[in-house]
């Protein structure tokens, strides 16, 4: 059920955010997803630096999507997007301050569905 809301979701996002086309997305959703391994690498390392390093992109990344949200023309998509967005971001920080790898695997996740979403509708 939340692949096929993220792909209806997406399509509709596709189409009202002229900004980001869908290349980038995909793109950016690897590049997140990419990180987020290195953080979970690194939380086992016990490398701080290198684990708030590959947060602070994660979070960059989430942070351009969430503005490259057309909340007008996106209407309760956007909305619900938005709110995802905000909720990744939250959990990243919380993750950082905890070296909590379960909180990292679970956003992991959202950004793996996510992102065969995006490469369905591709």
């Amino acid at each position: 059920m939340q692949t096929t809301y993220a792909k209806n979701a997406y399509t509709h996002v596709m189409i009202t955010t002229s900004d980001i086309p869908l290349d980038l997305v995909i793109m950016l959703y690897d590049g997140a997803i990419n990180y987020l391994r290195k953080v979970i690498f690194y939380i086992n390392q016990s490398n701080t630096s290198k684990k708030i390093y590959y947060i602070s992109k994660v979070m960059a990344i989430i942070e351009e999507l969430l503005i490259s949200l057309d909340m007008n023309a996106g209407g309760d998509i956007a909305l619900n997007l938005r709110d995802l967005y905000i909720y990744i971001l939250k959990e990243l920080t919380i993750a950082n301050a905890k070296n909590d790898i379960a909180r990292v695997k679970h956003i992991e996740s959202l950004l793996i569905e996510l992102i065969a979403a995006w490469r369905k509708i591709k």
